[in-house]
């Protein structure tokens, strides 16, 4: 074996009920918190068990819910500015990838109140304060990663910040996802698993990582069924609570292995020329990894490489790629006018094929033409 390093130092705790199960990691971080989250139209569950939790301990807090999706680095600095006198010792994050990618950059403005959101892209070696991470979807995995991506509005595109910050702990309940609306069922489930199977391709993957990766295949291959069921009945796909605790706890687990492995490897790329989309065309995220990653596995010439393609792609629950990519079309419920122009295409593809770091852990040769070609055969190709 080739040699490897690995290192998740985030605690995590998974189960029905973790929240109040375990209020007495709180209380270990301090006796003031920052909760970090956004606004639901119905019962926020995880909110509720969380302010319980920090009632009981006694524990003072103050609530953020103006964290947008896909949170710029303006978002980050007003948040951490706004909270500075209260002086949090710890941050909580309830939600997606947002307020948890958020509440890392604002950890670290506030432990570093010296430092503008500027040099969160050019620091590496500032420190965050403790942070606790409770998602309330299956897809990031950002509870258990150091990324943080923010929208920068200087540069027209997304960026990750430099620190490595993992929360302390991450607090994994699936109850938590039982109310989630379809679309983002569909987007935040085709991102963990875009997560793993980029992570598996990887040349930074290792024996480890790549188990590790085939564990979350497993898991995802239980769900297809099931997410079939739900896309192809109307009566299902309105219900409140299409999918059972069950099935919630494996895309749970996906996203989760999916955090875990990316960690280790970073991603690929589709999620890189997804930002274009997302940026752009305002396709949230998973989907808009999920439109171009059939055609990302298909451009692999290597038959080493094929072979890794095929192995992920039966150990998911598909029998070839063909069937994999008709999946991928019905999760993805796109509005009708999203469709870039040949032109945008062309402007995305060179500017992404400018980026070189992008293809340091795409395992073949590849640019601009590979690029161009995964865009035009996602985009143009296909009627969503």
């Amino acid at each position: 074996m080739n040699e490897f390093r690995y290192f998740m130092p985030t605690e995590v705790f998974f189960g029905q009920g973790i929240v109040k199960e375990k209020k007495d990691l709180f209380l270990s971080l301090g006796k003031r918190a920052y909760i970090i989250t956004y606004t639901l139209p119905g019962r926020h569950y995880a909110l509720e068990d969380v302010t319980t939790a920090l009632d009981e301990s006694r524990i003072l807090y103050q609530i953020e819910t103006g964290i947008e999706e896909n949170p710029s680095t303006e978002t980050v600095e007003r948040v951490a500015a706004s909270v500075r006198a209260f002086a949090p010792d710890f941050l909580i994050a309830i939600g997606g990838g947002s307020p948890i990618d958020a509440s890392k950059a604002i950890g670290v403005l506030l432990k570093n109140p010296n430092s503008s959101g500027l040099d969160l892209y050019s620091d590496s070696t500032l420190e965050s304060l403790p942070i606790i991470a409770i998602p309330t979807t299956a897809g990031t995995g950002a509870e258990v990663t150091h990324f943080s991506v923010l929208t920068r509005t200087d540069k027209d595109t997304k960026q990750a910040i430099a620190p490595r910050i993992f929360p302390r702990y991450a607090l994994l309940d699936a109850t938590y996802l039982m109310e989630m609306p379809l679309r983002l069922s569909c987007s935040t489930s085709i991102d963990a698993l875009c997560h793993c199977l980029e992570s598996y391709i990887s040349t930074a993957g290792s024996e480890l990582s790549r188990a590790i990766c085939e564990i979350g295949f497993t898991y995802f291959s239980h769900c297809v069924e099931p997410m079939r069921t739900v896309l192809n009945n109307p009566a299902c796909a309105q219900s409140k609570m299409p999918y059972t605790y069950e099935i919630r706890e494996k895309h749970m687990m996906v996203s989760l292995i999916g955090g875990i492995a990316n960690t280790q490897t970073g991603t690929c790329l589709p999620h890189g020329m997804s930002y274009a989309l997302t940026h752009h065309k305002h396709i949230p995220h998973g989907l808009a990894c999920g439109l171009l990653i059939a055609e990302y596995l298909k451009i692999f010439k290597q038959p080493e490489n094929i072979a890794c393609v095929d192995r992920a792609i039966h150990l998911c629950g598909f029998q070839d790629l063909n069937d994999f990519s008709e999946f991928m079309d019905s999760m993805l419920l796109l509005d009708a006018n999203i469709t870039p122009t040949p032109e945008e295409i062309e402007i995305y593809a060179e500017e992404f094929a400018g980026q070189k770091h992008r293809f340091v852990r795409h395992p073949e040769p590849a640019g601009k033409a590979e690029v161009l070609q995964i865009y035009t055969n996602s985009l143009l190709k296909k009627k969503h």
